[in-house]
């Protein structure tokens, strides 16, 4: 039997800022993965993936481009931490660092 942690789902304001200025499908097609993030407490491949050496995760969108949400679990609940349009195969420092920095922004 199958058990499931549901998790609280959080967006840190500017990544729900940043949110809004996707195109509506994908708006969408975040809004389903946060919805099976908030009822099985995670998620795998290839709708999400651990980001290798960091203590975030991403969420993995494909519409006409790709998308990613980056996010963490803090205090039994999930937290978006940034979401952007993806443009390399990496996943860019750039926005893992924006990520770190607003989560310990929350742990401070």
């Amino acid at each position: 039997m199958a058990q499931y942690h549901s998790k609280n789902i959080f967006l840190e304001t500017k990544a729900e800022k940043d949110i809004q200025t996707l195109p509506t499908p994908v708006r969408e097609a975040f809004d389903e993965l946060f919805s099976l993030l908030h009822k099985y407490g995670s998620l795998s491949y290839p709708q999400a993936r651990k980001l290798s050496n960091y203590n975030l995760f991403e969420l993995r969108v494909k519409q006409k481009n790709l998308y990613r949400c980056i996010y963490c679990y803090h205090n039994n609940s999930i937290v978006i931490l940034s979401v952007f349009k993806k443009k390399s195969q990496k996943t860019p420092l750039k926005e893992i660092e924006k990520a770190k920095k607003r989560r310990d922004n929350l742990l401070s």
